[in-house]
């Protein structure tokens, strides 16, 4: 069970500004870590573990924007988000 979420500093700037996202991408990004901390299975998150890596996993914000996270016991580090082409 999550209890902690740390917020990269880069990504919380990123959050922030008026130009890092549109405004609706950051309001389904915090609607996605608040399901994340109520059900880490939750359907749309399509949350998962990054494939060869051991604390690493995504989940998806929208069909295009994947957030990515470390995940520590029951604190997770939300490192990154943006389109799928451009973190992978």
């Amino acid at each position: 069970m999550i209890k902690n979420i740390i917020v990269a500093a880069p990504l919380k700037k990123k959050l922030k500004e008026k130009k890092g996202f549109s405004k609706q991408i950051r309001e389904k990004f915090y609607w996605c870590v608040d399901m994340l901390l109520k059900n880490e299975n939750y359907p749309s998150l399509r949350n998962k573990r990054i494939e060869g890596t051991q604390n690493y996993w995504e989940f998806s914000v929208t069909m295009n924007y994947r957030c990515v996270y470390r995940k520590e016991r029951d604190t997770i580090y939300l490192l990154e988000v943006g389109k799928h082409e451009d973190i992978f």
